[in-house]
């Protein structure tokens, strides 16, 4: 695989990710947390050569937020201006959930595939 078409392939396979993982996210708090920490979070976790880019988190977060999976607050800071700080609602609680268990059983007929383990894997084209 060229390595172009390697990044278009991580690229994917993150843009695919990155909803599941930021709700995973803001779940696992206990409080509201503000973007740039949880951008931090994030790519603190990825695994080597998986990009989690700053950038990306905002625009997430704000369709997230149109959809009613997260709410915001400003919380007041003491280095500056207020923060905006999310946390999950109801529906977003569910959505992962769902998504959780999606996620599960896509990783675990992608890792039969890989592994040569699925059903009619020796018919495959």
């Amino acid at each position: 695989m060229t390595e172009r078409l390697g990044d278009k392939v991580q690229r994917d396979l993150s843009v695919g990710t990155a909803w599941l993982v930021v709700l995973a996210t803001i779940e696992a708090r206990a409080e509201a947390v503000h973007g740039y920490e949880l951008a931090r979070a994030l790519a603190a976790a990825a695994p080597e050569g998986v990009v989690f880019k700053h950038g990306t988190l905002y625009p997430i977060l704000r369709t997230m937020e149109q959809e009613g999976l997260v709410s915001s607050e400003l919380v007041p800071s003491t280095e500056g201006p207020a923060r905006k700080c999310f946390r999950l609602t109801e529906g977003g609680r569910r959505t992962l959930g769902t998504w959780k268990s999606s996620w599960r059983r896509t990783e675990r007929w992608v890792n039969q595939v890989l592994n040569g383990q699925a059903k009619g894997s020796e018919h495959a084209v």
